[in-house]
């Protein structure tokens, strides 16, 4: 670390960070003669999930001096959706002008040396599933790649396995015995300290149960009870009484448990043993709090008189505050927030009007419907009237989304990790549960950040080819682009999980004249590095 930044005031760095004025002390800002510094850091992931999908012709970019059909031929037009699109290409995204970057995307000019786009992938593991509405089969194999277990509704379907947040905290437990319950963390963030939990209609985030049954992971849309979890008590006062007695009454409790677990049933020892890790992870927790210098930072302000923009953009901020503080501190390695537009959240902000946000904006933004008078279009007036009016608010909800992501790239920039920043050590992932808003599964756009420990090649914008026979899901055409599982299983390899596939091996079409052929779904993301 640099002699400005060892002799810089604390607080003054983190209020210009944009940390604000609860600041707070970070062991990576310890000097660099501390040994732990010198030692490989962790690396860190944030999901952040979107909803209700993207407008592609604002996302897409093209390569300098390309003419716009190679943006056509890959965005539903009618001439080439039956058609293999093999034409690929990569831009390099630090030497791209900022005019020069999608609407969608322009935001990434700030970071672009960090930034990757992933275009053309596509939810291909979702052919292996009938369970839920396209909707449903999105939100469970957005982090999983893998099919539903069991229906919840006709619309709605529970998981068919870990998401892979769960299933890398896990791994990393097993790994590090100083991480606790608090390896991953789950935000709902809307514009109240209300929903959450395993209730909403949308769910990411699967664990598997005591008995190994699926089950929902619990999201916190409160930023207070977040806090209250990082920083029990609201303090990090090693020398205090009640800290002290705390662990007395949880080495009292765990010393208990053997006493009574032979005589219990086997449902009750299973209730108890999680009972029993929770102390552990408890105990653990205050261990680590105890020795480490991190400082706590301001309580989170409850928005709930404000108005819900306003209200959405607070709760954004305190939980991106309490991301940063817990990578920092190394409380978390994983991070994953549900970035809500139910209820007429941001839905002013992104221009639309009185309409029903899912069925007229959402669907309205059906690719196709941009064709009207294209031979083989088969788009109506109405339908191409209600595109034109719905495309540009996806849009801008798309391009808040990725300024948001961007917001907080620059925040863990701003905050020194061993020889680097944090963000060199994170990744950010932004996605949505579908390609676009007539709930598409194929050519699902990607935005990452962060150099990921060099587990990634930022600075790159890469379109993938359009050749794999389409399995049954929600596609334009004969061909799907180049399976999502192989980002998943990157992802999951980066972290140190010694897998080659989630599970499900392959996929297999079911496009007429395909039918029966086998797409992989094993490996890695052959472009990511």
């Amino acid at each position: 670390m640099s002699k400005f930044l060892r002799g810089l005031n604390r607080r003054r760095f983190l209020q210009a960070a944009g940390l604000g004025a609860g600041a707070f002390f970070l062991p990576s800002l310890a000097s660099s003669n501390d040994e732990n510094m010198a030692s490989a850091r962790p690396r860190r992931i944030v999901f952040m999930m979107s909803e209700l999908g993207w407008n592609p012709f604002e996302f897409r970019m093209k390569p300098p001096g390309a003419p716009d059909e190679v943006l056509h031929r890959s965005a539903y037009h009618p001439t080439y959706k039956d058609r293999p699109d093999e034409l690929s290409w990569e831009i390099d995204l630090t030497r791209t002008a900022k005019e020069d970057y999608s609407f969608a995307l322009e935001p990434l000019h700030e970071v672009r040396e960090h930034a990757l786009v992933l275009d053309g992938l596509g939810l291909l593991s979702i052919g292996l599933d009938g369970l839920g509405d396209a909707h449903a089969r999105a939100w469970n194999h957005a982090l999983s790649g893998f099919p539903a277990g069991e229906f919840i509704t006709g619309q709605r379907a529970l998981g068919g396995t870990a998401s892979i947040d769960m299933r890398i905290a896990r791994h990393l437990r097993a790994m590090d015995p100083n991480l606790t319950d608090l390896a991953a963390m789950h935000f709902y963030v809307n514009s109240a300290w209300w929903g959450g939990g395993v209730n909403t209609f949308h769910h990411y985030f699967y664990e598997e149960g005591p008995s190994g049954e699926i089950v929902k992971v619990p999201t916190e849309s409160n930023p207070s009870r977040a806090f209250e979890r990082l920083f029990p008590d609201g303090s990090l006062d090693t020398s205090s009484v009640s800290s002290a007695g705390r662990s007395k009454v949880l080495d009292a409790l765990n010393s208990r448990y053997g006493a009574v677990f032979n005589n219990l049933s086997r449902d009750d020892r299973e209730k108890l043993e999680l009972h029993r890790q929770t102390i552990d992870d408890i105990q653990r927790r205050n261990a680590i709090l105890e020795n480490t210098v991190c400082a706590v930072p301001d309580m989170p302000v409850d928005p709930r008189d404000l108005d819900p923009d306003v209200a959405f953009e607070m709760n954004l901020e305190s939980f991106f505050d309490l991301t940063s503080v817990a990578f920092s501190c190394d409380l978390t390695r994983v991070v994953c927030m549900q970035l809500s537009n139910a209820g007429g959240v941001r839905q002013s902000f992104y221009g639309a009007g009185d309409h029903d946000f899912h069925e007229w904006y959402s669907h309205g933004t059906n690719p196709p419907k941009r064709w009207r008078g294209v031979e083989g279009a088969n788009v109506t007036e109405a339908e191409h009237n209600k595109f034109l009016d719905a495309a540009p608010v996806i849009a801008n909800k798309n391009r808040y989304h990725v300024s948001q992501a961007v917001k907080l790239a620059k925040r863990l920039e701003a905050i020194p990790d061993g020889d680097g920043t944090l963000l060199d050590n994170t990744l950010i992932v932004l996605m949505d549960e579908i390609s676009h808003g007539s709930h598409g599964h194929d050519q699902w756009p990607v935005v990452l950040i962060g150099g990921f420990g060099g587990a990634v090649r930022p600075g790159r914008y890469i379109r993938f080819p359009r050749t794999n026979p389409k399995p049954s899901f929600n596609g334009s055409g004969a061909f799907a682009g180049v399976p999502h599982s192989h980002l998943l299983v990157s992802i999951c390899q980066a972290m140190g999980m010694p897998i080659d596939d989630l599970g499900v091996k392959s996929v297999y079409a079911r496009h007429p004249g395909y039918a029966g052929q086998s797409v992989s779904l094993s490996g890695p993301l052959y472009a990511l590095k």
